[in-house]
């Protein structure tokens, strides 16, 4: 059985202090000299530590004389990059990850509209209205509904799933700038029908009809779905650009 090097020890150590919440983001690490006390390990041996936690992006390490280690905790971008580059490799395509969204955000609209709050209603709503605002402007508006998804699921309370369909909207993220490109000649059509939807579904979720909500947002999503793989291709690899 392998024996865990010291610096390993250490990285798990400080690991779980941030996973604990014990330390925070922007929060710095105690001075090297006192962790080297702290652990009873060499510099050697901390520093390549701190370099684990730094290739993890769990640390910003800054040199100079004002450097030193503060908590950068993990985003979704960060981990999509990663899962997207895992996905590539596998060569999964635009249409798995549209599948994968279809399956995962309609039962989330339904738990929401179960669990909103007036703040959420308050948020959704003004979110609509930026929308709204944005109807003529093509990027605009695309950048606005995918925001919504965003806004919406991140008030769903499940954290796992929560977190999944972050790292997948930000995949999708990266393709919809070539879908704009392609400048439909129905994309103010298309955005007066996404408005609209996101309008009922609002309403819905005001309500706190769960099934509906859920009914009319994986009819929205399959849309949307035949709508761009239809211009980009099923078949298309997921790209990292």
């Amino acid at each position: 059985m392998r024996v865990p090097k010291a610096a390993e020890l250490i990285a798990a150590s400080l690991r779980q202090r941030i996973a604990m919440g014990e330390l925070l983001e922007g929060d710095a690490l105690p001075p090297e000299a006192d962790l080297i006390v702290e652990f009873g390990v060499s510099r050697a041996s901390l520093r390549e530590a701190l370099r684990i936690l730094e290739n993890e992006g769990l640390i910003e390490v800054r040199r100079g004389a004002h450097g030193g280690a503060r908590i950068r905790l993990p985003r979704e971008d960060t981990a999509a990059h990663s899962m997207g580059l895992l996905l590539q490799i596998r060569g999964a395509t635009l249409k798995d990850m549209f599948d994968a969204r279809v399956i995962i955000e309609p039962p989330l609209i339904h738990q929401l509209a179960q669990i909103r709050t007036d703040e959420d209603m308050a948020a959704i709503r003004a979110h609509i209205d930026l929308e709204r605002a944005a109807i003529d402007d093509v990027r605009a508006f695309a950048a606005a509904a995918a925001e919504f998804h965003r806004l919406m699921i991140g008030r769903s309370g499940n954290s796992v799933l929560i977190l999944v369909a972050g790292m997948l909207d930000e995949l999708y993220l990266k393709h919809l700038n070539q879908f704009i490109a392609s400048a439909r000649p129905d994309q103010a059509q298309l955005n007066r029908e996404t408005l609209l939807n996101h309008q009922r579904l609002a309403d819905l979720i005001e309500s706190r009809d769960g099934p509906a909500a859920e009914t009319l947002w994986r009819y929205h999503m399959q849309g949307a779905r035949k709508i761009i793989l239809g211009q980009l291709g099923e078949g298309s690899k997921l790209a990292l650009y």
